[in-house]
């Protein structure tokens, strides 16, 4: 029993911890859009102060010739070429800064039938370029994020979405925002953190003296 009450107060102390270590602020959008010969945005809210050190998008989303893959969809349906080429997204700061992750006609060719839903990471440390055929993973984008770096995290973020011809859709389904800020973002409940870990400590003090 006592082993188990030492793991968990070292546990408590070590998120305690980490609020003083670099951390991660996450935003996130989780509304399902199609866009088909047209174009929409989702927008991110950063609630938290901080200089941006480092900043990371992941997308999920799908391009496949009609029917469109749905919600709950996976693969592509349609047996027809997606055209992956032809479509656009970018990153815009609070301030207006915009930064292209990916350029229509561009970043990717026109592809097959489509690679479905796929998780898409945005990362200036990736060892490659986004394109030429989509797919899932992390890929530098058109354009370098860290044209975001030193500014405040702070405010709405919007990800704007094109798609330029109607009959093979673009699909989003979400969207995260990742950034590493200096001071770090707060841990969540700090103080219930501590008392969690000073109140196993306790426990673990007790039990040596009884």
């Amino acid at each position: 029993m006592s082993t188990s009450l030492h793991r968990l107060a070292a546990a408590a102390c070590a998120c305690l911890l980490a609020g003083s270590a670099g951390a991660t602020v996450v935003a996130g959008n989780t509304r399902y859009g199609l866009f088909d010969g047209s174009e929409g945005t989702r927008s991110f809210n950063v609630t938290y102060h901080g200089s941006i050190l480092d900043l990371n998008l992941i997308v999920d989303l799908a391009k496949c010739d009609d029917p469109p893959i749905g919600v709950q969809g996976g693969a592509c349906r349609g047996l027809g070429m997606a055209y992956e080429d032809e479509f656009s997204l970018a990153l815009m700061a609070p301030d207006g800064t915009t930064v292209d992750l990916v350029r229509a006609y561009d970043t990717y060719a026109r592809g097959n039938s489509g690679a479905g839903r796929v998780r898409l990471v945005f990362d200036d440390e990736a060892l490659d370029a986004a394109g030429p055929q989509l797919a899932a993973g992390s890929f530098r984008p058109a354009a370098a994020l860290s044209a975001f770096d030193g500014m405040d995290v702070y405010g709405r973020w919007t990800l704007l979405i094109q798609d330029f011809f109607p009959g093979d859709p673009l699909e989003f389904f979400s969207a995260r925002l990742d950034v590493e800020t200096d001071p770090p973002a707060p841990v969540p409940e700090p103080a219930s953190l501590g008392l969690l870990g000073l109140g196993l400590l306790g426990m673990l003090s007790a039990r040596r003296s009884a």
